[in-house]
């Protein structure tokens, strides 16, 4: 039953997870990153919310490929 919810719902999931992760890193209230050494650079060059947008497309294809691995186990 889950996987045949997963296989219907994957995408719509994974756009929904993206999309509140970028909404959670513009409005969260903390409004300090610490950002790795190797990335501390992007966000000055192509800007704070393509790089929020940037990460909330990364959650999304991350919980796609979640989704994906659930629905084709062999069970």
């Amino acid at each position: 039953m889950l996987k045949k919810f997963v296989k219907k719902m994957k995408y719509l999931i994974s756009i929904i997870v993206g999309a509140y992760a970028y909404f959670w890193l513009i409005t969260n209230p903390l409004e300090s990153y610490t950002l790795p050494i190797i990335i501390y650079w992007l966000p000055d060059i192509i800007g704070w919310h393509a790089f929020f947008i940037f990460l909330g497309l990364l959650a999304g294809l991350i919980t796609l490929g979640i989704c994906v691995s659930i629905e084709d186990e062999k069970t």
